[in-house]
């Protein structure tokens, strides 16, 4: 027997491994087929080479695991002793792939795209195959394999071949020179050869990016021993959940034009709905009105997607069908009680396959799908995951320009890709109105028009700092309102904690610079039937959390953040006399929260002096559009940001760039953070370190502003054998970091 894993056993065999991989090929092409059928033709291929090509691919990946090498590792490892001598059987796989489908190389001018595939279906390549310099350096003499090892491996390959292959069947006296090996390669992808045979780069690395990404799903889900999973779930049955859920949270269940006019559409959209309004619900029926099975929202923030994520997986679909993607979602999982850990390595394998997007039901940042046109990570198979699925964008206004510009061109891979795409907000100016629906050529924005005309809030300007409001402040929280206070920055939240507290007040303080630890569980302390009198936060109250407060100050802020801040207030329609108090913007705002963002500042203070009085959804909605009427979202930034697709396409094509994916900017980088770890939890995580418990080490992390860490906190750093980002600062859970001077005032 032929092993492909340690596994003592059939299961271990590798005719077990390459029949399971085959398997789920032929699933996958029946299930894409049209989609796929459509994309190659676009791209220049025809859709029966391609799905040769593929095929090959994934049958032939491990050819080189038949080598005695390979064997002998296996045989080491099973009976625990005696010392590996390691070998990339991916090299040996290209080699007997080529010596095998000679005919078809000598006869065509494509790019043998599947043979790049398999050589990087488990190490990442560049110009200089950097990851193979150990064999191609210090490896005098490759493995090789024999008649009999070859012979075996090319049976597999007929037995489970749906297509005719003209495959060279005997091995003959082969030999090769493994130079030329790499300088085959090398060349294929040298300008003046994709010039003299007419090959489009684009097109190249789409093709690459599907076989690789169907050979490695193919791999991971053989390996794992798992069946392809579909969700099928019709509209009626996704509907009598929605009802279900509306009634099991104590309200009455009613079918609003909203939900059916998405659930009718089957094409792209762009919709416009108010908070409450359940945008999540008609994404999803619009979601599963279609030929693909794959769903992927994508959200502007960690918070936003934990939300959408328990929201689904509590409500509409099984866990095990549903996948979580971002920088912390593992310390999502390690933290939910809901969720067992048993065993570490299923776990983290659980976590690879939601970082590579393999769920039918995907939740994640916009960030870990917008790093796939970097070629970062596992960037081929979160492009396959496109192919035909259901895409949805949601709170397409939380972005600046340079992120917007990467959502355009994700946009349009999804669209090259047949997939659909949904992109929604309830606050959404015409400029961007305009700019989706120009490029996803949507005639028409659905609009929630008949939650329009309600009104929760009354709009009030203070022109007065929040230092001269106090006593009105005092007032409320005496009279017994539920009152919120909302700054734009947070040294000014700690300050007037400290002020409220210091007076005997019962206050709560939440902003960005807490351990996650101490964030989780106030926002769980916000969310429950809490005492406190008073909550200061800053702008991270804005988005998800599902609060609600009788009466709101806030800081004047560009107009949408104050729509989302308002949508906190009164959520649920529960008070009569609920008001949203605006106060004049700060100095420190003006010249550094938003010194890029002034014009829009003034203008929103002008305009909501212009409308004190109970605002309708209409009236926030005109709102927004008068204050962005001039705003110009093709600015440096956004052309900078088509630019760096583009350069990846033109120079980088299908080789990955070696930068961690978590820590790419894709974001300006004005509003990047650096985590850190306040010292007195060394001890915590040093032993959670020692534990192998590395998720929960982000439990006691604090994100904080690139200028506030190199300013005050760089020079701290303390040192330690586990290499964690441990400084020596203060720390405070009730307010968070304790600076020793006065910080430089910013987000």
């Amino acid at each position: 027997m032929y092993y492909a894993k340690p596994v003592d056993s059939y299961e271990g065999s590798y005719e077990y491994h390459i029949k399971k991989c085959i398997e789920v090929f032929h699933i996958e092409m029946d299930r894409n087929r049209d989609f796929l059928e459509e994309i190659v033709k676009s791209s220049g291929e025809d859709i029966d080479k391609f799905e040769r090509n593929v095929y090959l691919a994934v049958s032939m990946h491990d050819f080189g695991k038949l080598s005695d090498n390979f064997q002998q590792q296996m045989l080491k490892k099973i009976k625990k002793r005696g010392k590996i001598e390691y070998f990339r059987h991916e090299l040996l796989s290209v080699i007997y792939m080529m010596y095998a489908t000679q005919k078809y190389l000598k006869e065509t001018r494509n790019f043998p795209y599947h043979l790049y595939a398999v050589l990087s279906h488990h190490k990442r390549i560049d110009a200089n195959f950097k990851e193979f310099f150990r064999e191609r350096y210090y490896y005098k003499n490759w493995p090789v394999l024999t008649k009999e090892e070859y012979q075996y491996g090319i049976e597999l390959v007929k037995k489970f071949s749906k297509i005719e292959l003209n495959l060279i069947e005997e091995l003959d006296d082969y030999k090769f020179n493994k130079e030329s090996l790499f300088k085959y390669l090398e060349t294929l992808l040298y300008e003046s050869t994709l010039d003299k045979l007419n090959l489009n780069k684009e097109n190249i690395r789409l093709l690459y990016s599907l076989c690789k990404g169907i050979l490695q799903y193919c791999d991971w889900l053989a390996s794992a021993n798992i069946k392809p999973s579909y969700i099928k779930i019709t509209q009626d049955e996704l509907k009598l959940k929605i009802k279900s859920k509306v009634v099991l949270e104590g309200k009455k269940f009613k079918e609003i034009p909203f939900h059916n006019r998405c659930a009718m559409a089957t094409d792209d959209v762009v919709a416009i709905a108010p908070t409450g309004s359940g945008k999540t619900e008609a994404s999803l029926l619009w979601a599963v009105n279609s030929r693909g099975s794959k769903i992927i929202f994508l959200m502007p923030t960690m918070v936003t997607s934990n939300s959408i994520f328990s929201r689904i997986t509590k409500h509409y679909f099984e866990q095990e069908n549903c996948g979580l993607s971002h920088s912390n979602s593992d310390v999502y999982f390690a933290i939910n009680e809901e969720i067992q850990i048993l065993d570490e390595t299923k776990f983290r394998f659980q976590l690879l396959r939601y970082k590579a997007f393999i769920s039918q039901i995907m939740v994640s940042t916009v960030d870990q799908l917008l790093t796939s046109g970097f070629n970062l990570g596992f960037w081929a198979m979160k492009e396959y995951s496109l192919v035909g699925s259901s895409a949805i964008f949601d709170e397409i206004q939380a972005y600046d320009t340079f992120t917007l510009a990467l959502i355009t061109e994700t946009i349009k891979k999804i669209k090259k890709l047949q997939g659909r795409v949904l992109v929604m907000s309830a606050t959404l100016p015409d400029v961007l109105a305009n700019h989706f629906t120009k490029i996803l050529s949507v005639n028409e924005i659905i609009v929630a028009d008949e939650l329009m005309d309600r009104k929760h809030n009354r709009w009030r300007y203070v022109d007065k700092q929040i230092e001269e409001i106090f006593d009105e402040i005092k007032y409320y929280i005496d009279k017994g309102k539920k009152v919120a206070i909302i700054v734009n920055n947070i040294e000014k939240a700690k300050d007037i904690y400290n002020i409220f507290k210091e007076e005997n007040y019962r206050v709560l303080c939440l902003h960005s610079e807490f351990i996650m630890k101490d964030r989780i569980e106030k926002e769980k302390i916000l969310e429950s039937d809490h005492n406190f009198q008073l909550v200061v936060s800053t702008q991270v109250i804005e988005v998800s959390l599902d609060i609600s407060f009788n009466i709101m100050f806030s800081e004047c802020a560009p107009i949408d953040s104050l729509v989302q801040r308002a949508g906190r207030c009164n959520r649920r329609g529960e008070y009569d006399d609920s008001e949203f108090i605006v106060f004049d913007y700060s100095p420190v705002s003006y010249e550094y929260v938003y010194k890029d963002q002034r014009d829009i500042l003034e203008k929103t203070k002008e305009i909501v002096k212009k409308n004190q009085k109970y605002l309708s959804e209409y009236d926030l909605f005109n709102m927004v559009n008068e204050v962005y009427r001039e705003f110009n979202i093709y600015d440096e930034n956004y052309y900078e940001g088509i630019a760096l697709y583009k350069r990846v396409v033109d120079e980088d094509i299908i080789f990955d760039l070696k930068y961690d994916e978590d820590k790419f900017h894709t974001r300006l980088y004005k509003n990047a953070k650096v985590s850190i770890i306040p010292y007195q939890y060394k001890d915590v995580v040093e032993q959670l370190f020692i534990n192998k418990e590395y998720s929960k080490i982000a439990l006691y992390e604090v994100p904080v502003s690139i200028g506030r860490f190199k300013k005050y906190i760089a020079r701290n750093y303390c040192e330690n054998e586990f290499k964690l980002p441990i400084f020596t600062i203060d720390y405070n859970e009730e307010f968070g970091i304790i600076y020793a001077n006065d910080p430089f005032l910013m987000l």
